[in-house]
């Protein structure tokens, strides 16, 4: 009979990796930034590297936005490739080339006929080679498995299990891959009125083993509408400059669930509003402090005083804009807060 050792050696000579160990080691979860650093700040610093993470919610929140931002932010710190599935054909190249993202060097699929199931492979394929450190499907809603895209079905027809069935598969499958390349997935989800309960509510499409596959699940929402100044404006407005883009944190297995709700401005021609997010956050961190009407800068590391008797916010952000090695030094102490490397 082996002994303990014996079996675990076998197991590792199997596995042709370590992967059983004698006691817990420290692991701290490497994460893909946002650019707004109160989504960074309610994150713990972005969404987990090497896992998938799913975005979900109402139409206009957001989701592709924030997902396009995550695809710049890694090709910033990540040499291998981005993959893009953009399953509904509607991805705004100039609106992406706005966000940061190298449009030049990330791999679209933009599916003309394909089922889900062809769709899943490929993405699989792509993680098998080593070459992708990240892929985003938007979006799950939109698939259609190759039961019912059958010609031989008709619309009387019902095909039962829709595109769940190969989801759960493709979950399954895809994890383990992710884990071994240290490859990062985001699937973007939609958010449906669930017709089988009595009392109404939403759901998402794709089952329940998907959802147990995500690591973290956001759920995106639009806020009030804002002009040109980033002013609040109500929900009738006839001509908005941007939104709030506001997320909640329904499942984050990667962090503490202390910080629950974050949101972040957007400008429709410009793209995130960086500036006034970074503010908001150095003012949490008193790294900026407000005494009524003035505000003052202040390096908490040494004590240091940066910027002082500064007044009013419209002046602070003019400071922070033309002073750029001020605008380096809070990004640096705000990020080091946060953990974030960009």
């Amino acid at each position: 009979m082996a002994t303990l050792d014996e079996v675990m050696a076998g197991m590792n000579k199997k596995a042709k990796e370590t992967i059983v160990t004698v006691g817990l080691k420290d692991f701290d979860y490497k994460r893909i930034p946002f650019t707004s650093p109160r989504m960074n700040y309610c994150t713990f610093g972005g969404i987990p590297v090497g896992k998938i993470t799913e975005f979900y919610g109402e139409e206009h929140g957001g989701k592709t936005t924030s997902a396009l931002d995550i695809v710049a932010n890694f090709q910033q710190i990540d040499e291998r490739k981005a993959l893009y599935v953009d399953a509904e054909n509607t991805l705004d190249v100039e609106w992406a080339r706005k966000l940061g993202v190298d449009i030049d060097n990330i791999i679209l699929l933009q599916p003309t006929s394909q089922s889900a199931e062809e769709i899943f492979q490929f993405i699989q394929d792509c993680v098998d080679t080593g070459e992708i450190g990240l892929w985003v499907l938007d979006s799950i809603g939109v698939l259609v498995s190759a039961a019912e895209m059958d010609d031989k079905k008709t619309y009387e027809d019902k095909t039962y299990g829709g595109v769940s069935a190969p989801l759960t598969r493709f979950s399954k499958k895809i994890e383990m891959l992710m884990h071994k390349y240290n490859c990062t997935g985001i699937g973007i989800n939609q958010e449906r009125e669930d017709m089988n309960s009595t009392w109404g509510g939403t759901k998402t499409p794709g089952g329940k083993a998907w959802k147990h596959c995500c690591a973290a699940r956001f759920k995106f929402r639009r806020g009030k509408f804002l002009d040109a100044k980033g002013s609040e404006l109500t929900r009738s407005a006839e001509n908005p400059q941007g939104n709030i883009v506001q997320m909640e944190m329904v499942k984050n297995k990667t962090c503490p669930p202390t910080r629950r709700v974050g949101q972040y401005r957007i400008n429709y021609l410009e793209g995130i509003d960086y500036l006034k997010d970074l503010v908001d956050v150095a003012m949490d961190y008193d790294i900026i402090e407000q005494r009524g009407a003035w505000f003052t800068v202040i390096d908490t590391d040494s004590g240091e005083v940066l910027k002082d008797k500064i007044q009013g916010q419209a002046k602070l952000y003019q400071e922070l804009e033309s002073e750029d090695l001020l605008l380096e030094r809070v990004e640096l102490l705000v990020n080091e807060k946060l953990g974030v490397d960009i």
